[in-house]
């Protein structure tokens, strides 16, 4: 396993950490301990149940996906947040998992909750100065983060020295634009955060195009119908295969 304690001062992600948590605040997607334990499984009554009863069959499809790799395959999931995931991935398969995110209070969240998770670890730290050596993971996902990371391109140059020869990157639960789409997709974001009262986060939540991803030869592994359900992903599941120096 690996050393999997080390704190590393810095921000993983474009975003002030303040500013990221008071918007997840006011989004009502900070959680108990409790809750958190329970994800993606939500009261019914709870006002964010469509969007985990969506994260649910997300998780269940690219669990059951890296549940097919043998034991001791090595996976990251970068911009962990609480851990749910994370720890649904480490109980479904018998792979060793790495949680990293920035050092906030939802990572802090993630080691306390899921502790007794023997296959699991957190490093709190930034990507660009990883403290992983060159091909140490068969797998990387993000889930529901390459928004918060203003260049795609510069992403990759870090992450694909840190996989192994066959290595894949996971994208899930994100935006995907063509690139005609992307100005009116940042107008809705800037709306967006206006109304909800922090227009300065605008500038730190970034669209991203599917023509980006061309070069790292993706394989759409879940393109959601239109309209999506209202209980599934609204949002593309791509595994990325690129040349990897391992």
């Amino acid at each position: 396993m690996f050393a999997v304690h080390c704190a590393i001062q810095g921000c993983v992600m474009d975003c002030d950490t303040a500013l990221y948590l008071a918007v997840r605040e006011k989004e009502g997607r900070l959680y108990s301990d409790e809750l958190v334990k329970r994800l993606p499984e939500i009261p019914p009554d709870h006002q964010m149940r469509s969007e985990w009863q969506a994260r649910a069959r997300s998780s269940h499809r690219l669990t059951s996906y890296l549940s097919r790799f043998e034991k001791g395959t090595t996976i990251l999931e970068l911009g962990c947040g609480n851990g749910w995931l994370s720890h649904g991935i480490a109980r479904g398969t018998c792979a060793e998992i790495v949680g990293m995110d920035r050092d906030s209070p939802e990572l802090r969240q993630a080691r306390r909750v899921f502790a007794s998770q023997k296959n699991l670890g957190w490093v709190a730290a930034d990507i660009s100065v990883s403290p992983f050596a060159h091909s140490a993971f068969d797998i990387i996902v993000i889930a529901s983060a390459i928004q918060y990371f203003a260049d795609l391109g510069r992403l990759m140059e870090l992450l694909i020295p840190l996989l192994t020869a066959r290595g894949e990157i996971h994208i899930l639960d994100s935006p995907l634009y063509s690139i005609d789409a992307l100005p009116a997709a940042r107008e809705r974001s800037r709306q967006y955060y206006e109304r909800l009262g922090f227009p300065e986060m605008a500038a730190n939540y970034h669209h991203h195009s599917v023509e980006a991803l061309t070069a790292y030869r993706p394989t759409w592994l879940y393109i959601p119908p239109s309209p999506a359900p209202s209980d599934d992903s609204p949002f593309p599941w791509v595994s990325l295969r690129p040349e990897c120096p391992g």
